[in-house]
C-alpha cells in the first residue's frame, strides 16, 4: 500500500494516474468524520429511498472526508493474475480566502477511529486538500480580482504579514537599488497572498523565492519594477495555476476517475458515492432524481459488493460460506481454499511489488486496506457468478469484460441499511419494497399509554424494529423481515395491555377512514338526492 499525503502526492500522482488508466477496475472505501448529524437522520426501517438521501444529505453537508482508498486491478494478458496497486490518501481542507471550509466531528465516529488506530496527526498535518467545483470557481474568481487581501473572509496570517511589511518598511528607506531583504518561509497554499499583498504595498520592491523556499525582497527602481511586472504576467498565470492545482488536491484524482469511465466497486457505498459528489464535484442537489442522474453520469459503471453478498446468499451458503456480514469476514471466506475451489480458473491477486508504506495502514478500517479487500471480494464474486453455469470442460480463463455480462443485474444497485428498500438503482427506477407490511400496535387499558422504548425492547427480542408513534395509544412498528413480524404479532396476540395486529390502511390511518366516511357520506347523500329528485318528478 502506498500511503499518500500533502507532502508527496505530487510525486506519486503520476502512479495513480497510470495505474487508472490501465486498470480494469477500481475499488474505492472512505473514512470520515461522522454519520449521524443528529437523531432526525438516524436510519430507520421507514425511511424510503427518497427520505433516506434527504437524510444523509444532511449529515454529508456537516461532515467531511478523513481518508480514502483507491485500490487499481489490473488483469495481466499472459496468465490468469490480476495485478493490485493500493493508494491510502489523508484527506484534510487548508484554507485558502474566502474558502475557509467548516465540517463537525462526531464523538463515536472518532472513537471508532482511534479503536482501529488511526493517524490523527497524519490527518491534520499532513492531510491532502480538495475542493468542489463550486469551491474551486471561488478561488479563481478571488485570484484574478484580488479579493484575497484583508476582510472577514481572509485566511491569511495578519500578524506574520504586518511583521513582513514593517520589515519592508524599516529596511527600505536604508536600502540601495539592487540590494535584498530575505523574509522567512511561509505555508506553500499563502505564497502567492504574500507575494502580491508585499508588491501591491510597496512600488519599490520585487519578491520572489529562494532555493530555501524564503521570500526574498529586492529594492528595484522604476524601470525595472515595470519590466518585471510585465514579464510576470504570465508566469503570475502560472503562479495561480498551481496554486489553484494545489488546492484542488485528491480532487484531481476524483477527475481521473470520472474520466475513465472504468467501473467502480464499493462496499456500502451509498455514503462514499455522496461524500464523493459533494466534496469533489457540486453541493449535493435537492433532489434524490437529480442525485441519481448526475451520479450515474459521473460514474456510469458501479457495483456494490454488499448487495451481490445479499443476493447470492443462498448460494453461497449451498457452498457453506456462512456469517459474511463484513467485509473482513467475506473476504477471508471467499479467500479460504474451501472456495478458492469450488470454481475453475479463480484468478490469482497479486499486490504491486514497488509498494512500498506497507504495514500500520494494511489494518481493517484503514480506507486503502478496505478499498483492496472490497476489490478482491468483487473479483471472487464475479468469478464465481460467470462459473458457476459453465461446464467445465469446456471452460478457459476469461478477460473481466467477460465477468461483466454476468453482472448486469447488479450494475448500479447500491445497498441500502435499515429502510423500506434494501438497495437503489442508479440508472433506473426504484426497486419495490421488500419489506414486510407495517404492524399496528394499541393500547387497550383505559386511559393507557404507550411508551415507545418499552414496544421497542419487547419487540427487539425477535428481530430488528423501528417504532413510529401515531398518538398516545397507537404506534407503528417496521420490521426487517418477515419472520420478524409474524412472531411479534403471533407473541403478543393475547397481550394484556396492547393489542398487535397488521397494519391496516383503511382501519389504522385517520387518512383512510376519513376518506373511508367521507366516501360514504357522499355516496349516501347523493342517493337520498336522487331519490327525493325521483319522489318529486312523480
Amino acid at each position: 500500500m502506498i500511503e499518500v499525503n500533502r507532502d508527496n502526492f505530487d510525486i506519486v500522482y503520476p502512479k495513480v494516474e497510470y495505474a487508472i488508466k490501465v486498470a480494469d477496475f477500481i475499488s474505492i472505501d472512505a473514512e470520515f468524520t461522522g454519520l449521524h448529524f443528529d437523531e432526525r437522520s438516524k436510519p430507520s426501517l421507514f425511511d424510503s429511498s427518497t427520505e433516506r438521501y434527504a437524510k444523509l444529505k444532511r449529515s454529508i453537508q456537516k461532515y467531511t472526508l478523513s481518508q480514502i482508498g483507491l485500490t487499481t486491478f489490473t488483469r495481466n494478458i499472459t496468465n490468469n493474475q490480476y495485478l493490485s496497486q493500493t493508494f491510502n490518501f489523508y484527506l484534510c481542507p487548508i484554507p485558502f480566502g474566502s474558502n475557509d471550509q467548516r465540517f463537525c466531528l462526531q464523538a463515536s465516529s472518532l472513537q471508532f477511529l482511534c479503536k482501529h488506530l488511526f493517524n490523527f496527526n497524519k490527518w491534520f498535518y499532513e492531510g491532502i486538500p480538495y475542493l468542489n467545483n463550486v469551491q474551486e470557481q471561488v478561488v479563481w474568481e478571488e485570484l484574478d480580482g484580488g479579493l484575497l487581501f484583508g476582510g472577514i473572509n481572509s485566511t491569511i496570517d495578519e500578524k506574520e504579514i504586518q511583521s513582513f511589511c514593517s520589515k519592508v518598511a524599516s529596511w527600505l528607506p536604508n536600502s540601495k537599488i539592487g540590494e535584498s531583504l530575505t523574509l522567512t518561509k511561509c505555508e506553500d497554499s499563502q505564497e502567492y497572498i504574500y507575494h502580491s499583498d508585499l508588491r501591491m504595498r510597496f512600488s519599490q520592491i520585487w519578491t520572489y523565492k529562494n532555493q530555501f523556499d524564503q521570500i526574498v525582497v529586492e529594492h528595484v527602481d522604476s524601470i525595472k519594477r515595470h519590466l518585471l511586472e510585465k514579464q510576470s504576467h504570465e508566469s503570475d498565470r502560472q503562479f495561480k495555476r498551481k496554486q489553484v492545482l494545489q488546492l484542488l488536491g485528491f480532487t484531481r484524482i476524483f477527475r481521473l476517475l470520472q474520466k475513465s469511465h472504468k467501473p467502480i466497486v464499493g462496499h456500502n457505498l451509498l455514503m462514499d458515492l455522496m461524500f464523493m459528489y459533494d466534496k469533489f464535484y457540486n453541493p449535493l442537489p435537492e433532489s434524490y432524481r437529480d442525485f441519481k442522474e448526475g451520479i450515474n453520469k459521473l460514474f456510469p459503471v458501479i457495483f456494490d459488493t454488499k448487495h451481490m453478498n445479499y443476493c447470492l446468499k443462498k448460494q453461497l451458503e449451498s457452498l457453506e460460506i456462512y456469517n459474511s456480514n463484513s467485509l473482513v469476514e467475506l473476504y477471508h471466506n471467499l479467500s479460504s481454499t474451501h472456495f478458492l475451489l469450488a470454481t475453475i480458473h479463480q484468478p490469482s491477486i497479486l499486490q504491486d511489488e514497488d509498494e512500498s508504506g506497507a504495514g500500520d495502514e494494511e489494518k481493517p478500517h484503514h480506507a486503502g486496506y478496505d478499498s483492496y479487500l472490497c476489490g478482491c471480494v468483487f473479483l471472487r464474486l464475479s468469478h464465481f457468478l460467470h462459473y458457476r453455469n459453465i461446464d467445465a470442460m469446456d471452460a478457459a480463463p476469461c478477460i473481466f469484460k467477460d465477468y461483466l455480462q454476468s453482472l448486469k443485474k447488479y450494475k448500479n444497485c447500491i445497498n441500502i441499511i435499515r429502510a423500506m428498500v434494501n438497495h437503489i438503482r442508479l440508472d433506473g427506477e426504484e426497486p419495490p419494497c421488500q419489506r414486510p407490511p407495517l404492524i399496528h400496535v394499541e393500547s387497550i387499558l383505559p386511559g393507557g399509554k404507550l411508551i415507545s422504548q418499552q414496544l421497542a425492547a419487547w419487540f427487539s427480542l425477535y428481530g430488528t424494529v423501528d417504532i413510529q408513534t401515531v398518538n398516545t395509544r397507537q404506534a407503528l412498528v417496521a420490521t426487517s423481515n418477515f419472520l420478524t413480524a409474524q412472531d411479534i404479532i403471533q407473541a403478543f396476540k393475547n397481550h394484556h395491555s396492547i393489542r398487535v395486529t397488521k397494519y391496516r390502511f383503511w382501519d389504522h390511518s385517520s387518512l383512510g377512514q376519513g376518506i373511508f366516511w367521507g366516501s360514504l357520506a357522499i355516496a349516501t347523500g347523493t342517493c337520498l338526492f336522487i331519490l327525493m329528485t325521483t319522489a318529486n318528478d312523480k
